[in-house]
Order: structure tokens, then sequence, then C-alpha cells
């Protein structure tokens, strides 16, 4: 057994205390590792940068020498010593779905950040006393009696995040017995009757293809913020969502959290039980390189959504919206045609959480989203309505997740294959382990079911116009895509650059309302690192956009394969 103390003095400095207490069991010597990355954000994160103080004492309180092996192992002496107590602080200043925070509202944890393994006792029991306000509640899917947690085994108190704070909202609701917790911190007035109904009916849709729900209960730990946000961060039995502001979450951002809560409880199946076989288990000292993304992220971004739309939460606009975004998100990165869906994933560890060289990479939300939509659309066909992607993925669920094994990259493809036939197998071949153009295959796929790719103009007029794509940083008008042989590109413009007037005129308010009004050409001055230059950009037409719209006239066949596509 591990047991942890956790406390904290002074919560505007937002150090907490650790302190780890257990046997030694004998040994001469004993290793203490910390996450190097979390499971669900594949790159390495350095957590150790937040310790600030590291000690280990006997069971006398005498100091114990170690050394540090690594960046985040400690090594520490104790030849005849019983039991050993190891105690630092971790900085706790980032509020985000995956990290730590502490102030005087609230504790909030992240385990994978900030907790200790101890080699070779990767299973054993976990204990935690939090010293908190009396006031305190506590929000967490390990179990709870009284300021006391337990949770069996490293990995489990990896994946169990911990809200405590006085203001903690809470309800929950039931799908096959099984109890679902919402739990709200951060100002917002959570309309509990509308999120119990919408959560049920998703919920239920993804249970039932399935068949039934990897664990015992789940909970939805929001962290509400005054100012615009968002991020998910999926785990075994719970996920932490960020949203924000507080006032626009039951309005002007429900469709977000919807979607967001969606793809979170997805991944319950998907990733964190349908696990690749380079995670199983996971390596938390170091990458766990996979070519799936696609798979992780992919098929979750478009079952996320499906499943909101199959089940009647979303209606088409809604559903048709989240789809034209990941068309947008797909032309607008010219690294489609440099790195495939699949080698993107890989290099995840690499820049996949960053902007990285320009046009180098893709995306496995979006662009694997798009694929999984091919796929689904092909099985469907080929199948005459019989199996799906849902099919795919129930059987990687019996076959390999009830099975407690993970599946290989084959294992997908060749599922994948046997529901869909030569199409998808070109699908893969193609798209998402080669960089071919996905429309003309989107575009076929999807008049299977009777609706078309209709082009439409951007609204973004400097991409419109040009094919560059601007943003206000700093009340600076900074350059941050530009289109391969656009105009812009033919006069020598590139990401980084600085917009610094157009037509002469200081730049007030939005570039494309300034852009309303010109016509034909504009003058753009570009200041850059060591020089600034006048450039005249003639108007033209790039960066077009495309976006999904049912056909009228669609036959009684495609029809009938749209209703069993998305339930519509």
């Amino acid at each position: 057994m591990i047991r942890y103390n956790i406390s904290y003095k002074n919560p505007h400095r937002h150090y907490v205390d650790f302190q780890l207490t257990t046997s030694t069991n004998g040994k001469d010597k004993m290793q203490f590792q910390l996450s190097a990355w979390r499971p669900g954000r594949y790159e390495l994160a350095n957590f150790s940068q937040n310790i600030q103080k590291w000690g280990a004492f006997d069971e006398n309180n005498n100091p114990l020498s170690f050394k540090k092996i690594t960046k985040d192992l400690w090594e520490v002496d104790t030849e005849g010593i019983e039991e050993i107590t190891i105690v630092y602080n971790f900085y706790a200043n980032q509020l985000d779905a995956g990290a730590c925070y502490l102030d005087e509202q609230q504790l909030y944890l992240n385990p994978v950040h900030c907790m200790f393994y101890i080699a070779g006792r990767m299973e054993e029991d976990y204990i935690l006393d939090l010293d908190l306000p009396k006031s305190y509640k506590i929000a967490t899917s390990m179990k709870k009696e009284g300021k006391t947690l337990k949770v069996k085994g490293y990995e489990l108190l990896a994946e169990s995040p911990i809200i405590c704070s006085d203001s903690l909202q809470h309800d929950s609701y039931y799908v096959d017995g099984i109890p679902f917790h919402l739990w709200f911190q951060g100002p917002c007035k959570p309309d509990w009757e509308k999120l119990k109904k919408d959560f049920t009916s998703f919920t239920k849709s993804q249970i039932q293809h399935f068949g039934d729900f990897p664990v015992d209960e789940y909970h939805f730990l929001f962290q509400i913020t005054p100012y615009r946000s968002y991020h998910g961060v999926e785990h075994t039995k719970n996920t932490v969502l960020l949203l924000g502001p507080g006032e626009e979450i039951m309005n002007k951002r429900y469709e977000d959290l919807l979607g967001v809560c969606s793809h979170e409880l997805y991944h319950t199946w998907n990733i964190k039980a349908i696990r690749p076989e380079e995670m199983y288990p996971y390596d938390y000292t170091k990458e766990n390189y996979f070519r799936t993304g696609f798979v992780a992220e992919g098929v979750t971004t478009y079952m996320g959504d499906l499943m909101l739309y199959n089940s009647g939460v979303f209606n088409w606009k809604e559903f048709s919206k989240t789809q034209n975004q990941n068309l947008e998100r797909h032309l607008t990165n010219y690294g489609r045609y440099n790195l495939s869906v699949a080698d993107s994933g890989f290099d995840n560890w690499l820049d996949g959480y960053k902007l990285g060289a320009p046009d180098r990479k893709t995306s496995i939300y979006p662009d694997g989203a798009l694929c999984m939509l091919m796929i689904d659309l092909e099985i469907i066909q080929n199948t005459n309505g019989k199996e799906s992607l849902h099919s795919v993925m129930k059987e990687l669920y019996d076959d390999f997740a009830l099975k407690r094994k993970g599946y290989s990259e084959d294992d997908f493809r060749n599922t994948c294959v046997k529901f869909g036939g030569l199409k998808v197998a070109e699908i893969f071949e193609n798209h998402i382990y080669g960089t071919e153009d996905y429309i003309p295959t989107l575009k076929s796929a999807m008049k299977t079911v009777g609706i078309e790719l209709k082009e439409k103009k951007n609204p973004n007029l400097s991409a419109q116009y040009f094919g560059f794509v601007a943003v206000k940083e700093n009340g600076k008008v900074i350059i941050k895509k530009v289109e391969p042989n656009s105009e812009t590109d033919r006069n020598g413009i590139a990401p980084e650059d600085e917009i610094t007037k157009v037509n002469g005129k200081e730049i007030e308010g939005k570039l494309s309302d300034i852009l309303k009004s010109c016509n034909d050409e504009v003058t753009f001055t570009i200041k850059k690192k060591f020089s600034e230059k006048e450039e005249i950009l003639k108007i033209k037409n790039y960066y077009s956009l495309l976006e999904l719209e049912k056909k009228d006239n669609a036959t009684d066949d495609q029809l009938t394969l749209r209703k069993v596509w998305c339930n519509n």
C-alpha cells in the first residue's frame, strides 16, 4: 500500500504539498517515478519541472540519501529501513482539462502530473488523505470515505483527476443502471433537466452500439471559466472539460459542451478500452509511438458528433456544422499534401500540438474524422446498410478490449476492409497512408446517402481574395498561413510577416471589414524581421470551402442508406 497526504498552506502561491509513505519491503534501494507524459496527450510534458523541493526520510524522520537517475526518476538508499516517507511540493498553476491548479477557491489535481509510482510496484493500492477545508466537496471517480480517497493501482490513479471546492455543483443520471455524474466547478448555472435529458440520449446511443459500458460509473468534471475556453481530456471512468465563458455554457456554447462531452464519452471505449498494442500497457517513462492516432482521435471526433445526431440531440444543421468545420480545417491546411494522417499521428510526439513548420503536417482530428466518414459510408453501401463503422468498433471492442489486449494497425485496417471491401482499402492506401486529394472520394461517398459537397466562398476575405490567413497578436496583424502559389506567396509574403497598413492606412478594426470595401487590388505594407516593403495584390479566389447539403431529389436507395447512416 502507498499512502499520500496532500495539503497546502498558501493557495495563492499555487504549491501543493505531498507526503508519500510506504513500506520498503526490505529493499536496499527504491526508485520513484513521475510520469513523463499523460495518456491522451501524446507529447513529453516534463511534469517534474514543477517540483521545487524533494526529500526522503526514514520512520524516525532521519533524512535518506537519494539521487536523480533521469529527469523524473529518483533513487533512494533504503538499506536497513522499514518505512520510507517522500516529501515534495508541486507547482499547480495551470488551469486546463489535463493539468493541476490551486488557488483560494479550489484544489484541482491530475495525479499523472504530480504523483509517483514505485518501480516494480505499480499494482499496489493507493490511499489519499486530503487535508482540505471542512466545507470542501470532492469530485472524483476514486472511492471516497470522507476526505480519504482509495484506488487500486497506479494506472487507475493516473486516470482519476480530483476537483475539491466548496462551490462544486452536482447532479446525476442513469443509463442501464450505470450512474453518470455531472460536476460543475466555476461560474455557471447548469440547467440540470436539459443537461440530463440530452446526456441521457447520447449516452444511450453510444452504449447501444457497443452493447455495454466498460466501467461501473462515470464522472463528467467541468471546469468552467469566466473567459472563453475549450478543452477536454478522457480518462477511464471520467473526463475533465474546460469550457467558458460560464454565462454562455447553457446557450451560445451549449453545442460546444455537447460536442466535447460526446467525444470524451466515446473515448471510454475508443483509446481507454480499445487501445493500440503499442500502449498496452502504457510506458509512462518515454514516448509510446503509434500510427493509429487517426483511430484514437479521428474515429472519436467523427463518432462523437454522429452520436449526437443519431440520438436526436443534434439536428441536421448542428451536425452538418461539425462536418463543415472538419472540411474547413482540412482545406485550409496544405500540410495534407505533405504528410499523411497516419504519419502525422506518429509525429504527434514531435510537433502534433503546435503550429510547427508551415504546411508540414495534417491533423488526426478533422482529417482522421473525414477519413472515417468516407469509410463509414463505403461500408454502409458495400453491405447494403447491414454494417457500418459501428460494426468495426464493436468487433474491436469484443476481440481486443474485452480480452484485455491491444489492437494493431493492421487489425483496424483489415476489419474495415472486411466490411467495406476494395473502396475502403483504397481509402487507406490513398488518404490514410497517402496524401491524395480527399475531396473526390468524399463526394463519391456522400452521394451514396444523397448529400453533395457544395462549394462556398470563404468568409475570411484575406483567405478568399489573396490566399493568406492572419490573426491579431498583441495588437499586431500577423500572417499565419499562406496558400502555396497564391498571389501572396508569389509576392514573397510568408507566415510570421506582419501587415502594418492596408492601402497606406493603419489597420483599425477587423482586416476582413477593411477588405470589404476594396476593389480589384490592394496595397499591403509588410513588415518582416529586418525589412519593410509594400506589395500590391490582385483580388482572386483562394482557400475555397465546401459544405454538406442534402439533395432534395435523393433516391429511395439513398434515403434508405442515409437512415442507416445517421438515423435521420
